[in-house]
Order: structure tokens, then sequence, then C-alpha cells
């Protein structure tokens, strides 16, 4: 039983350490954008590329500053995050871009579900490849 909670514990620690990167990601990309263009125009191939490179950036960027896994668990679910993360995450995400949106604040494309779930798993994919 100590070895489940443990598992979810560190699934519930992924998704909030991917979703505090997304955050950041999101806040920092929406000042450039305000910063270098006042175009409302988007381009969903170019964000979407865009942000699967973000991800596998920060999954290097991880996996460097942590090279191991964060919680070491017995029970081996793996690439559980590879699925869950993602769809959690991009729900976050959603939610945050609803959020702004009600505020009448422009969001990115990193603050759609599948903006949010492409960054997460290019990440935790980097990341998963890179620790194990």
């Amino acid at each position: 039983m100590a070895e489940l909670l443990a598992e979810l514990l560190g699934f519930v620690l992924e998704i909030l350490g991917e979703f505090v990167l997304q955050v950041i990601f999101e806040l920092a990309t929406e000042a450039l954008v305000g910063l270098i263009s006042n175009r409302k125009e988007r381009r969903p191939a170019v964000s979407a590329v865009g942000l699967v490179f973000g991800g596998a950036a920060a999954g290097f960027l991880s996996a460097w500053l942590f090279p191991h896994r964060l919680i070491p668990t017995r029970v081996v679910v793996r690439g559980a995050s590879l699925l869950l993360a993602p769809l959690a995450t991009g729900l976050a995400m959603h939610l945050l871009g609803k959020r702004l949106r009600r505020l009448e604040r422009q969001a990115t494309s990193l603050a759609t579900f599948w903006g949010g779930a492409s960054f997460a798993f290019s990440m935790a994919l980097v990341r998963w490849w890179l620790v194990g």
C-alpha cells in the first residue's frame, strides 16, 4: 500500500512540476508576444512546432537539473506519465486559458488543451528517454 501511495505522490509531483513550467512558459511567451508584435493573427502549425520544441527543451533542462527520478518507487508503471501527465496538464492549461480570456487577456496557444498537452508530452517523453 505504501508503494502505491509513493507512486501516486510521484505522479502528482510530476504533473505539478510540468504545470508550473508551463505556466512560467505561458507568461514569458505572453510577455514576449506583447513586446514584439501587436498582431492578433495566429499560425497554429508554427505554434505547435514551437510548443513541441519548447517542451523538449524543458525536458532536457529538467533531466539535466534532476538526472534521476524525483521520487524513486518500487512499483513501476513505465510510461504512465507519457499519457496521464499530458492529459492532466492539458486540462489545467485549458482552464488557465479560459480564465485569461474571461479576464479579457490574450492567451497564447499554450493556454489550450492541445497546446498544454503537446508541451507536456514532449517534455515527459524527453525526460523519460533521458532519465528512464
